[in-house]
């Protein structure tokens, strides 16, 4: 009887952690989504398969690495860059999938105001300044935590030569090199729609594996 009652306390206290750091997004921000995943069906169909690309490349370097490294990179790593990292970890959170590391650099960094994380406060998340932090650096609340966002170059991120690294403007990247994509992104909104897309296939996919 007591190895039973002790094999309960610890399944119930593995359950009580895993609740407590299972990562939660706001109200407004799964309103949101749930608004944005309406819209998926306005994808064109040329696009939709470069985004299916994406996702399974995404979910292929999960599946033989165990984790996958993802890294979006612009010019200057300013605003679709950040953005792109940002709503795919949404996405992902969303679909409850782990194992996925998500970082924005640039070619170079900029040094202004990242003006276009207020994009993000109509759906819900809450953006500040990171306080104490390296300038220009912003905290951005999506539930249960945040993530601290401010510009990186390429060559500061660690191990980058194991991640994926996709590339989001025009003419920016090397076509023989495996671990590099292209996948130009536009509006700000268009990026919201097309990253929760990639994260609902990459979803698909991970499930289908499973079956």
């Amino acid at each position: 009887m007591k190895t039973i009652r002790t094999n309960i306390i610890l399944t119930l206290l593995i359950l009580f952690q895993n609740g407590i750091h299972a990562q939660k997004l706001r109200n407004k921000i799964v309103k949101s989504i749930t608004s944005i995943e309406t819209t998926f069906s306005s994808i064109e169909k040329e696009r939709s398969v470069l985004l299916d690309q994406l996702a399974s490349r995404i979910s292929k370097e999960k599946r033989t690495n165990g984790n996958a490294s993802i890294v979006f990179i612009d010019s200057t790593n300013k605003t679709k860059s950040q953005l792109a990292a940002i709503w795919l970890q949404t996405g992902l959170i969303k679909y409850e999938l782990n194992g996925y590391d998500i970082q924005s650099a640039g070619l170079k960094v900029a040094s202004e105001p990242l003006s276009g994380l207020a994009s993000l406060k109509k759906y819900g998340f809450k953006v500040s300044n990171a306080s104490g932090k390296k300038p220009y650096s912003y905290n951005v609340n999506f539930g249960s935590d945040s993530w601290n966002v401010n510009y990186k170059d390429q060559n500061s991120i660690e191990n980058s030569e194991k991640s994926l690294k996709i590339f989001v403007e025009d003419t920016m990247f090397k076509e023989d090199d495996p671990m590099q994509i292209s996948v130009p992104l536009y509006s700000h909104g268009v990026i919201a729609r097309e990253m929760l897309y990639v994260a609902s296939r990459i979803d698909y996919l991970t499930r289908s594996q499973k079956q």
